[in-house]
């Protein structure tokens, strides 16, 4: 683990001289989990301040450089917290991380680059430097913190600390409060330190977590976007570099969800949920459980807010909680033993169910609609009960249980016995066409009796698309699989057991709009498909290894097309050469484990196409090289040896390039150090 270079201190005790009742520390029980979110949430006192003339501050990459002006102490409870400064400095930001140069690179162009931004971004030994004014600062620290220098006492106004600390605890912006609150009870021996900046050209937010996620961060704050009505800042991340490992070989998460069992009774808006959890701590000291789970759906709309009642624990004790920031924490009465399950119970609810653009369906989708941790903590079984209106008949992924219509209206059961993500269930105006053969059950949703008819071609195009997988890999993950209509244009998702499907797969007669979209059905209808091997049977760790859902789903789905009577090698050629042209035009942008950190203020359709274009298309295309130079017979053993090593489990890059280096028996460290964790185009 990295080391907190020169900041820490031998004791808080050494800033006691500075407290404003100048006594020192007391000791003190642990606080609860509220007193502790509003230790840091709540806005501190400034102690006496002191006069500060170059004094040199540096954290992790971070380099603090105060030429004059003020410090004084954040003081809350008797504790210092951290020191607000104003006056002259800077700071400069070294990213030694070569994985993320091309990233930081083109983020800062299109959002600080322009020919007014006083910031100079440059290079130093082969390491990126970004350098900017300042004119304050606070930093914030758990545990112990740098020492402020000697110097004569000078008060420190209080007006800009206020408006420093108003601004940073504005929505949209993190939550210090829960974020601290969490690693002063799991982590406490670590360095947490973040270090809100107000930088000449922009605000900056700076954190060092040596606790659970052992990174540091830089995120530039942005101004709202023009159709926010909740006018929330918007913070860009420049740079996330590991503390003590590296990308290559992922850390295990602090947390898994390993079961979930659900129950929600449903109205047309409202619902009531009952959701007990089976979780492993895998981190010693784990007393504050975090989790993922939504206060409100949409800020904009102030619709899907989300009210929880309770927490339980697995003697059915109420648990402290609190939920803030689309997170709840729940404080459990001591440290879960490490690597051993243990339940908690959710009782929430509320009008929670938003109809898209008006439209007679709801749907409860791969987001944080039930409490869950990070996305390399999912693995998860699932056990589910809905009861819905009677207008509405929902349809979800899984084995179904039972089907049936009750006084209350209709009930479906389903269950998925291996661990799986991005659980999903829908409810509305749907009519459904299922078909069975050999064990396999297709089933339709067509939606507001909009389907045109399609029913049947669709189920036919998925189980031919299902058996060509099947010879390719084996068998599919679920016995039931599910179309499902969505009234929109342009896209599609895939849940578990489930295919959400825009309205130009059912329009036989396409209008205008859809039939810009209808060129590439068979090919998208394909990748879906797809996502129950990659993405669900093959799971990714986190978002820096999604290429392992998208680009094999999108190099399977091209494998697929050139098997179409119809299609056949011609279609897969063009699909490659297309691919091949859109991919090279943003190559230089940003690497395919670090698409997802491409936001371009300027530009953000730009960002989107580079995005797009390094998950699904060139990670597609290294695919294709890989194909290429081993040959038919080792590429289909290369996939099925993914595969079988990683069934129902995650996937890394590191083990996919040591699997295809077996199975070709060549070294395939070169193509993926360069076209990969690289800039380079396959060939």
């Amino acid at each position: 683990m990295m080391a907190l270079p020169s900041v820490r201190l031998a004791s808080i005790l050494a800033l006691a001289f500075l407290l404003p009742s100048g006594g020192r520390l007391r000791a003190q029980s642990r606080p609860s989990l509220l007193e502790q979110v509003d230790t840091y949430s709540a806005r501190p006192a400034l102690g006496t301040g002191v006069a500060i003339q170059n004094w040199r501050l540096p954290i992790g990459n971070l380099t603090l450089t105060l030429e004059r002006g003020t410090c004084a102490p954040l003081v809350a409870g008797g504790k210092a917290l951290g020191f607000h400064f104003a006056g002259k400095g800077s700071f400069t930001y070294r990213s030694q991380d070569p994985l993320e140069r091309a990233s930081f690179t083109s983020n800062f162009k299109h959002i600080l680059g322009s020919p007014l931004v006083k910031a100079t971004f440059g290079e130093d030994k082969g390491n990126l430097l970004l350098t900017e004014s300042i004119s304050r600062l606070t930093v914030w620290f758990a545990g112990s913190g740098p020492d402020l220098p000697q110097g004569p006492a000078e008060n420190l106004p209080i007006q800009p600390f206020q408006e420093d600390w108003a601004f940073f605890n504005r929505e949209g912006l993190g939550d210090r409060g829960q974020a601290f609150a969490t690693h002063l009870s799991n982590t406490p021996a670590q360095a947490l330190i973040q270090v809100e900046l107000q930088g000449e050209d922009s605000p900056f937010i700076y954190t060092f977590d040596e606790g659970a996620s052992r990174r540091e961060y830089l995120y530039c704050v942005a101004n709202p976007a023009p159709q926010d009505t909740a006018h929330r800042p918007r913070t860009v991340l420049l740079s996330e570099q590991p503390l003590g490992w590296n990308w290559k070989f992922p850390l295990p998460p602090p947390l898994s969800l390993i079961a979930v069992d659900i129950d929600l009774k449903a109205g047309k808006s409202e619902a009531a949920l009952t959701v007990k959890e089976t979780l492993v701590a895998n981190q010693e000291g784990t007393q504050i459980v975090a989790l993922n789970l939504y206060n409100q759906m949409d800020r904009a709309s102030r619709s899907g807010t989300y009210q929880v009642a309770r927490v339980l624990d697995g003697e059915g004790t109420p648990l402290p909680f609190h939920h803030r920031s689309n997170t709840i924490l729940i404080q459990l009465p001591k440290a879960a033993p490490t690597g051993q399950p243990f339940s908690l119970t959710f009782e929430y609810g509320g009008p929670i169910l938003v109809h898209p653009r008006g439209d007679n369906y709801w749907e409860l989708g791969v987001e944080p609609w039930f409490p869950q941790p990070e996305l390399n903590g999912q693995a998860y079984t699932v056990h589910a009960l809905f009861q819905t209106h009677p207008d509405d008949i929902p349809v979800s992924g899984g084995k179904t249980i039972r089907r049936e219509k009750t006084g209350q209206g209709n009930l479906l059961e389903v269950r998925i016995d291996h661990p799986t993500q991005f659980f999903t269930v829908m409810a509305g105006a749907y009519t459904l066409m299922e078909e069975t053969r050999d064990g396999q059950t297709i089933r339709v949703a067509t939606y507001a009796d909009n389907g045109g008819r399609m029913e049947q071609r669709l189920q036919n195009i998925a189980r031919q698309t299902i058996s060509y997988y099947e010879q390719l890999f084996e068998k599919f993950p679920f016995e039931e699989f599910n179309v499902i209509q969505v009234n929109a244009v342009g896209f599609g998702q895939a849940p578990p057991g489930m295919l959400k499907i825009t309205n130009e797969a059912f329009n036989a007669k396409s209008d205008i709009l859809s039939s810009f979209f209808i060129k590439g059905i068979n090919q998208r209808f394909a990748h879906e498909i797809a996502h129950q091997y990659w993405g669900h049977l093959v799971k990714m760790p986190s978002h820096e290894e999604q290429w392992i859902t998208e680009s094999f789903a999108n190099y399977t789905s091209a494998l697929a097309l050139r098997s179409m009577k119809g299609q056949g090698p011609t279609a897969f050629e063009g699909l490659l050469s297309s691919w091949r042209n859109q991919a090279s035009a943003y190559a230089d942008a940003g690497t395919i484990p670090l698409a997802n950190r491409l936001r371009w203020l300027d530009n953000p359709r730009g960002s989107f196409l580079a995005r797009t274009t390094l998950l699904y298309e060139k990670g597609a295309l290294l695919l294709a090289a890989l194909h290429k130079d081993m040959g038919d017979n080792a590429f289909a053993l290369f996939m099925k040896s993914v595969i079988a090593n990683f069934r129902w489990k995650t996937a890394t890059t590191a083990s996919i390039e040591q699997l295809a280096t077996m199975a070709g028996r060549k070294d395939y460290g070169p193509l993926f150090r360069d076209c990969y964790w690289g800039t380079q185009m396959p060939r």
